[in-house]
């Protein structure tokens, strides 16, 4: 598959755990794995219902992969994954 999965982060502002998650994705963005973008959840109000104040969470082409926290190389690994059209 030629084009790189979309890494989206469902997060807030003031969010303390999304910090580090945005920087798990933006590294991972970097190192040409991925499309990253954060998507700020209460400037849509069904994602705001869906997520409520569970957040950081990882979607990788709209599959979710971690919530709350992530692990690198887990997201490596789902990421290359990804890549080949298989989702973890």
């Amino acid at each position: 598959m030629s084009e790189f999965p979309l890494l989206q982060m469902m997060t807030r502002q003031g969010c303390s755990l999304c910090d580090d998650v945005y920087i798990a994705g933006d590294m991972a963005q970097r190192e040409g794995l991925c499309r990253f973008e954060s998507v700020d959840v209460d400037k849509d109000e069904a994602l705001r219902k869906k997520y409520g104040l569970d957040v950081p969470v990882l979607l990788i082409d709209g599959v979710e992969h971690a919530r709350h926290f992530v692990e690198y190389p887990k997201l490596i690994v789902a990421l290359k994954a990804a890549q080949e059209g298989n989702h973890e």
